[in-house]
């Protein structure tokens, strides 16, 4: 089964019309529509840089590009004002120009990217006016961060974190009410040492870099020592812990490429 949401939109794009439980009418995605969300992230993005006077190139490290993944689909209707209705739907998605979450069910996962539309979207009515209306739409969106998401997992310290998907996850470390400053202690010897921490739970984003109160603001020169670590997928999983009174949970993101 293929379900694709786009948070905001009034209706879901569905693999087929089978996928509808018998109802005929709506959104739905033509045979092989849906590219770019399966491979294994955006295009390699490296630097090339000639060893001197020597064979080869100095031995770089190689990233993902931005993912690109587009849905080429059909729009059934049984009168004209539905498909007028269902124009407006698949237009209106990512028009402002903002990023959109959006969300795949496929082959028994649920994961979700942000993305913003790429390309002007399509859509074309085929003029059938006989059984069902029929158009056909093309959209293509852009997700600056290439990983896909899943399940997320809070996991208490001394416990050790992991994830089920295919990635390096970055985690979120939340931290309980307390006084006064603490130092949060990870693998390998990794630490984030905190001098100034707000009275009130917040919390440590690696993904992002910084400290940041509970509604999401950043306290600027929080962090003294900030080596963050990354969670990789599977078993064993990694460890943390923190001093003194306050809690610590890592909250992990089953991240995907």
């Amino acid at each position: 089964m293929l379900r694709i949401r786009f948070d905001g939109a009034a209706e879901e794009i569905l693999g087929s019309p089978e996928s509808a439980l018998g109802d005929l009418t709506g959104l739905f995605v033509a045979p092989d529509g849906f590219e770019g969300w399966d491979d294994g992230g955006g295009d390699a993005r490296r630097e090339s840089i000639d060893r001197p006077s020597n064979h080869g190139e100095f031995d770089l490290p190689v990233y993902h590009g931005a993912r690109v993944f587009s849905i080429d689909g059909w729009a059934l209707a049984t009168t004209d004002e539905e498909l007028a209705h269902l124009r407006s739907i698949v237009t209106g998605i990512g028009a402002t120009g903002d990023r959109v979450k959006v969300t795949v069910e496929h082959q028994g996962q649920t994961l979700w990217a942000y993305a913003r539309r790429a390309l002007r979207t399509t859509f074309r009515d085929s003029g059938i006016r006989h059984g069902l209306r029929r158009a056909r739409f093309v959209m293509q969106f852009s997700a600056a961060d290439p990983r896909k998401y899943g399940e997320v997992r809070d996991v208490p310290a001394g416990t050790p974190a992991a994830h089920r998907g295919n990635f390096p996850a970055m985690p979120l470390l939340m931290v309980g009410a307390g006084s006064g400053g603490y130092t949060v202690t990870g693998p390998n010897g990794r630490v984030v040492v905190v001098v100034t921490a707000p009275a009130a739970a917040h919390y440590i984003d690696f993904a992002t870099g910084g400290l940041y109160t509970a509604a999401g603001v950043r306290q600027v020169g929080a962090i003294t020592t900030y080596q963050p670590w990354s969670i990789p997928a599977g078993l064993p999983g990694v460890t943390a812990s923190i001093n003194g009174s306050r809690t610590l949970t890592q909250r992990v993101t089953d991240t995907f490429i």
